[in-house]
């Protein structure tokens, strides 16, 4: 049973979770080309992205790749039969991740028709940063042969990545049992998403070497 950074869920458990942002942003970038409203895509929200297409459309397109690509990585079978595969997808994941996060700062820092959430904003931000700091850890352990250290700092990169799927699930029982949610509720579960993700990741980096074996599998 494959393990990722959401600790003891099967692999096809983890693709369903990285399909959500990816679905997300298709829908997304659908609705900027062509104006209609849906249920991800308010008047106002329409409007704000507007403000910023090509940051944001690096910004959909950068996380895709990492989530695709990220899934990819933490199979040690692939690395073991084909380390040169494993080796190109890293690189091409490492653009992927430096453009998504990149783009997150460019799409915040744009002027806006219609004004973001100033917490949620700075929490991207901060978070931004951090995940340019871990993906710079994972290369460097890897340029030094430190294998381990390196797959510990990829996977807090993929769980940061993860964030906007654990956001979904997290605000879906918050939806259901209060109705439509706006704020700084909204926020703080978005915010809490990447904490679970992290605290996720953080487990499985600790967990015995058993566990960490069947992980990569």
């Amino acid at each position: 049973m494959f393990r990722t950074v959401f600790a003891a869920v099967p692999r096809f458990a983890l693709f369903l979770l990285a399909v959500i942002p990816v679905l997300t942003g298709v829908v997304v970038l659908l609705s900027m080309q062509s104006g209609e409203v849906n249920t991800l895509s308010d008047a106002t929200a329409i409007a704000r992205r507007a403000s910023y297409p090509w940051a944001i459309i690096g910004h959909i397109l950068g996380g895709s790749a990492m989530l695709i690509l990220g899934f990819s990585q933490f199979s040690s079978r692939l690395r073991r039969a084909l380390p040169g595969v494993h080796r190109w997808l890293g690189r091409a994941l490492v653009g992927a991740g430096g453009y998504f996060a990149l783009s997150g700062l460019l799409m915040n820092a744009a002027p806006k028709a219609q004004a973001d959430s100033a917490l949620y904003n700075s929490a991207q931000n901060v978070m931004a940063v951090v995940f340019l700091t871990v993906l710079f850890l994972g290369i460097r352990a890897a340029r030094q042969r430190r294998f381990a250290d390196h797959r510990a700092w990829m996977m807090r990169c993929y769980a940061i990545t993860l964030g906007a799927a654990t956001q979904t699930v997290l605000l879906l029982p918050v939806f259901l049992m209060l109705g439509e949610v706006k704020g700084v509720l909204v926020d703080l579960v978005f915010i809490a998403a990447w904490g679970v993700n992290l605290a996720a990741a953080e487990w499985l980096i600790r967990a015995p070497q058993r566990l960490r074996t069947a992980a990569a599998h």
